[in-house]
């Protein structure tokens, strides 16, 4: 399986979160202290991308796991998505590794 960032994509995820949450772009960023409108539209649309540390403020802010904000409840099993996910990682340069491992490491301290 192969992960391809979008951000077109990955803004219209927000996007539609949002929409289906019932809140104007205003409202969703009084729930997230460092962010306005204008910042929220240009990560909505495409033109910016984000961190994990603010992607992870966007899912609080909506209420939604990552499961869900990715929309990854349809995949493998526990077990097969790991060895995906572990495939995919063994392909990956060493500064991106370092990437992958501070996120996990974020999305880790988000869980707890």
């Amino acid at each position: 399986m192969k992960f391809d960032y979008d951000q077109k994509k990955l803004g219209k995820r927000i996007k539609e979160l949002r929409i289906s949450k019932s809140l104007s772009q205003d409202e969703l960023c009084d729930k997230i202290l460092d962010f306005d409108s204008h910042y929220l539209s240009k990560i909505e649309t495409g033109k910016y991308s984000t961190s994990a540390t603010r992607l992870i403020k966007i899912m609080n802010a909506l209420e939604v796991t990552p499961d869900t904000f990715f929309d990854c409840e349809h995949l493998a099993s526990e077990n097969e998505l790991d060895e995906m996910v572990a495939q995919e990682y063994k392909k990956l340069p060493l500064n991106k590794k370092r990437v992958v491992y501070r996120q996990i490491q974020i999305l880790n301290e988000y869980e707890n």
